[in-house]
């Protein structure tokens, strides 16, 4: 297998504000701090963090490398960038693998440790044209650039037509993705 080479300049993670350490986080309880990571946004956790996306047709993308104790999470929404990246970032899966491997500071020597965790890419929109299933696409693209990086999917729960919740508990290395279902619907008879 044939990792990438990194397509950033060496000092761009410390520029990076969502690595900023000193960022609020969205809750913390017992020591443990939890994060939101918002759409087309990755975050790396150190190893009393909590890392949590919301995701539809969006996919999160959690690499887990547990011999360093770090965590890292990027919530994706559109598969392929125009262009190549020249900045850290997951507005696209294109950019957020090799940015998430750059923010944890591994090398090509590390991929074979790092565990993976795919989730969402749910098919949103009813009665869509394949052009316009975004989900799938990021789907198809997560496991291209994963693939490209010799990076292994542990897990991965994707497709379908309803939401998830991916949270990664950085502290225990472990990964939770939740089903977010529809209400079912009460029609009244007149």
């Amino acid at each position: 297998m044939h990792a990438q080479p990194s397509l950033f300049p060496a000092d761009l993670a410390s520029r990076a504000p969502w690595f900023d350490a000193d960022a609020a986080p969205i809750a913390a309880a017992g020591g443990q701090r939890c994060f939101h990571v918002n759409i087309g946004e990755l975050r790396v956790g150190a190893r009393t963090d909590q890392l949590q996306a919301l995701l539809g047709s969006c996919v999160g993308i959690a690499l887990l490398w547990k011999k360093r104790g770090r965590c890292g999470l990027a919530h994706c929404l559109l598969p392929e960038s125009p262009v190549a990246p020249t900045e850290l970032g997951a507005r696209y899966v294109s950019q957020a693998v090799p940015s998430l491997l750059r923010l944890m500071g591994a090398c090509v020597a590390d991929y074979a440790d790092i565990e993976v965790v795919v989730a969402g890419g749910g098919n949103m929109l009813e009665a869509c044209s394949a052009r316009f299933q975004i989900g799938q696409q990021n789907i198809d693209a997560a496991q291209k650039h994963l693939r490209l990086h010799g990076l292994h999917v542990r897990f991965a729960e994707v497709g379908g037509k309803c939401g998830r919740t991916l949270t990664v508990d950085c502290a225990t290395q472990e990964v939770r993705v939740s089903a977010i279902q529809k209400p079912a619907r009460v029609v009244h008879h007149a």
